[in-house]
């Protein structure tokens, strides 16, 4: 078995590779992250909350284009794990959950909705064109917001 040496390229391989900016021989190829500390979330009960389950279409459909795709998987384990009173990795994405009013943390206590709620106006404006207009016809003022059962 035949190794390259760092600055040359070497035709032969299959795909050609070009070894100047390949790492050393034996350098590590990853630095593993640091361990995230673990939150035990809440469950913030509000009799008057409006919303859609975490489980509703409404919140993969709208709340992944405003937010993106990886806050609104930590938001549904957050609200798993609240439910569950299960602690979790501190989610990566909590100053996002936090500014969109999704999550509340307090004395490092991370309090959670058990409904999702309606996407706001800031947040409607961050949607494509056409699913802002799909978005106003699905959800019209005479259609109720809440489908808690």
């Amino acid at each position: 078995m035949r190794f390259a040496a760092p600055g040359t390229v070497r035709v032969d391989d299959r795909p050609p590779v070009a070894t100047d900016i390949a790492p050393p021989p034996g350098a590590a190829l990853r630095i593993p992250g640091q361990k995230r500390c673990r939150i035990s979330p809440r469950l913030c009960l509000d009799a008057s909350a409006t919303g859609f389950e975490p489980s509703d279409p409404y919140v993969r459909t709208y709340w992944t284009a405003a937010i993106g795709p990886g806050a609104v998987a930590e938001l549904l384990r957050v609200i798993a794990a609240a439910h569950r009173q299960w602690s979790i990795p501190h989610p990566l994405f909590l100053p996002v959950l936090c500014r969109e009013g999704l999550v509340h943390y307090a004395s490092g206590t991370v309090w959670v909705r058990n409904l999702v709620p309606p996407l706001g106006l800031r947040q409607l404006s961050l949607l494509p064109p056409a699913l802002r207009q799909r978005h106003n016809k699905e959800v019209s003022p005479a259609r109720p917001t809440s489908r808690a059962g």
